[in-house]
């Protein structure tokens, strides 16, 4: 009998754009797999942490966006074990940056896992309007005001996954492209 290939699934997107959604219909769907998400970490973070130091009039905060932030390192350090119990993953974060999908997908392949990645590239209409009757905790937020300031920061910031980046690639870019994919993780986190 042929040994089931280990798999992370990276999702990649703005705020609002349907995430953590997605990852709470899969785990409806599907037992017995890690979900690992950022904000807890944020929220946490910015509770016991809210200031690493401040240089001038620049306050360096703990959930700072490179990948040497302690956000980062305490999500790698999750990621870690769960890659350790060879678990299916799914990464439910933003996964904005090149530098920290290459960290993440570089822990992966030392625990032999596949990655699969999955852009949520909706439009910015679709994401302001989410955010306006959103009721996700604004805790997480650490620099901007509201996620409609966080949408346009992401803007700037996001590099855009390519698909040469990950073992399968998808792009969604409708609701109804969600539930079709949906179908499809199912079948690999099982």
């Amino acid at each position: 009998m042929k040994k089931k290939e280990k798999t992370l699934i990276m999702f990649i997107g703005k705020t609002h754009c349907g995430k953590t959604t997605c990852a709470k219909e899969l785990e409806k769907k599907v037992k017995g797999f890690v979900a690992l998400e950022a904000d807890p970490i944020a929220i946490f973070m910015k509770k016991e942490f809210p200031i690493l130091r401040q240089n001038d009039d620049k306050k360096i905060y703990s959930g700072a966006d490179n990948k040497n932030s302690l956000k980062f390192r305490t999500f790698l350090l999750f990621l870690d074990f769960a890659l350790f119990l060879g678990k299916p993953i799914l990464l439910s974060n933003a996964n904005l940056y090149s530098n920290g999908r290459k960290t993440i997908i570089k822990l992966c392949k030392k625990y032999n896992y596949k990655v699969v990645g999955v852009y949520f590239d909706f439009p910015e209409e679709i994401l302001f309007e989410r955010a306006k009757s959103s009721e996700r905790n604004k805790d997480v937020l650490r620099v901007v005001k509201d996620f409609k300031d966080l949408i346009t920061i992401q803007r700037d910031r996001l590099e855009i996954p390519k698909r040469s980046e990950f073992n399968e690639f998808f792009v969604v870019k409708s609701l109804l492209e969600v539930q079709k994919l949906q179908k499809l993780l199912v079948k690999k986190l099982k």
